[in-house]
């Protein structure tokens, strides 16, 4: 049960992030760059990423490579091309491209069992979107942390961003894989009235058509209900159809998952022969893929008919071949904690190179205003030094040079910081001592420096007041019947 909740919760969630990269896409209609990658082969689009020049046009490429790696269960290939989707997307500094490409790396995530990565980025994934107004990418982001919540085992934390995503809104593509949730959700709770009434609202798809893997999952929604319920004539319907679309549309995921439960349906009502039927009909849909946790559902519900059919020796066959591949799932679940720990070291190594870049530039526009305050105030020191006519008084000057000590050292500081990290291994105490060692040293020289230009400026103020002096002189002189001595 819980393998199928997961097979059609990545397949919500693969649809949705085409739907989310299709409305960000503002430049281009929606349908001239959604329709460009759909029905192409994984080969096709990846040629089409590799060549792409537009980073609209690429992010919406990465996004259905992102979608198709996950219905392939290729989780490396798909961690990969999300992060490469979120280079792509940083580039443009658009708050719905960044905001999808997180939305890829948290299903990536969750592909790998990674509940914490998951949840890390569908929460930058939020903000985003709410920085852009993106009601239906907000919505699609609720609903997948909703399925985070629902594999951790809390139902009232998934009905409660289950009903965040109803609050933003929910796209067509992905609102009867929401209902499936709710209904899941229900079930879980023992509320079964209220799981039927999900069910139903679930099943969107009337025939077919272009989404059998939808069709068979909805139809299996409302069996598994009817079934919890203790309504199997009514579940026996459902069960039908699910396995009559997934069987002709060769989709083996719902038939595995859909057979498995008819099996026990049938088992219940001690119709043997048909259990046996319909659960070696499941194990032969296995031939199309090799995913440890459907070889365990398919191999598990044929022990069991084998066992109801009282044949106990191929019984014994199938349940010593459901715990081989129950270890074999241990192994590929280590395999990808493994794989997780490498793509958030990635990550983390990606955050770390941004963060530094960014106080590179920080600290390279504060050293331009530092030099540009330091010169401003040496000019003006100069200046008032050197004037011809100008007289300031030793405060001033004083005044002045202490603020050019501090945008000095302010300076050195900006300068010498990342060197002295690096010797220091960032220590505070250390670091304090050199910092208090450069002031040391520069403090003396400052005051030397303020005893010559207060010098300096001495002697020109006595200049300028003798001069002026002079010049008062020469004015009353030159006045008739004025004697200057009175």
């Amino acid at each position: 049960m819980i393998a199928f909740w997961k097979l059609v919760n990545i397949r919500a969630f693969a649809l949705g992030l085409l739907l989310i990269g299709a409305c960000s896409l503002h430049a281009q209609p929606l349908d001239t760059l959604a329709s460009r990658f759909r029905g192409l082969p994984v080969d096709s689009i990846e040629a089409l990423e590799r060549t792409a020049t537009d980073p609209r046009v690429k992010c919406t490429a990465i996004a259905r490579l992102v979608s198709q790696y996950l219905f392939l269960g290729r989780s490396e290939d798909c961690m990969k091309a999300a992060i490469r989707g979120l280079e792509a997307a940083e580039r443009t500094g658009n708050d719905t491209l960044i905001g999808r490409a997180h939305f890829g790396i948290g299903g990536a995530f969750m592909q790998l069992n990674d509940v914490n990565g998951a949840l890390k980025h569908f929460n930058i994934s939020l903000a985003r979107f709410q920085q852009a107004g993106d009601s239906l990418g907000m919505g699609a982001v609720s609903k997948e942390t909703a399925i985070v919540y629902q594999r951790a085992g809390d139902t009232e934390g998934t009905l409660r961003y289950m009903r965040k995503a109803q609050a933003y809104g929910l796209s067509n593509g992905i609102y009867g894989r929401s209902m499936s949730i709710l209904a899941r959700c229900h079930m879980e709770l023992g509320d079964l009235d209220s799981a039927l009434y999900y069910a139903r609202k679930a099943d969107v798809l009337k025939e077919p058509g272009n989404d059998p893997y939808g069709y068979a999952n909805f139809q299996l929604t409302l069996a598994q209900v009817h079934a919890a319920r203790g309504e199997n004539d009514l579940a026996e319907p459902y069960f039908k159809r699910a396995l009559a679309v997934a069987d002709s549309a060769e989709v083996p995921e719902p038939l595995i998952h859909a057979a498995a439960g008819y099996t026990k349906l049938l088992i219940g009502q001690g119709r043997m022969a048909e259990a046996l039927a319909w659960s070696r009909k499941g194990y032969e849909s296995t031939g199309y893929t090799r995913l440890p946790h459907l070889l365990v559902k398919s191999t598990t519900a044929l022990s069991d008919a084998f066992a109801a059919h009282g044949i106990t020796d191929s019984a014994l066959v199938y349940s010593k071949l459901a715990h081989a591949w129950r270890d074999s799932l241990i192994l590929l679940q280590n395999k990808s904690q493994l794989q997780n720990q490498l793509f958030t070291q990635e990550l983390k190594d990606r955050e770390d190179a941004k963060l530094r870049a960014e106080e590179v530039a920080a600290r390279s526009r504060n050293i331009q205003f530092g030099i540009i305050a330091l010169i401003v105030i040496t000019l003006g020191i100069f200046l008032l030094v050197f004037s011809r006519t100008a007289v300031v008084g030793a405060k001033a000057i004083k005044n002045l040079s202490l603020i050019a000590l501090l945008l000095f050292f302010e300076f050195i500081n900006l300068l010498v910081h990342p060197v002295l990290g690096e010797i220091t291994h960032h220590s505070p105490l250390l670091m304090l001592l050199c910092m208090a060692s450069i002031a040391a040293l520069l403090i003396p020289l400052h005051h030397r420096m303020e005893k010559l230009i207060t010098d300096m400026l001495v002697s020109k103020n006595n200049r300028v007041r003798l001069e002026a002096a002079r010049r008062t002189i020469e004015e009353l002189e030159a006045r008739p019947g004025t004697d200057p001595t009175n």
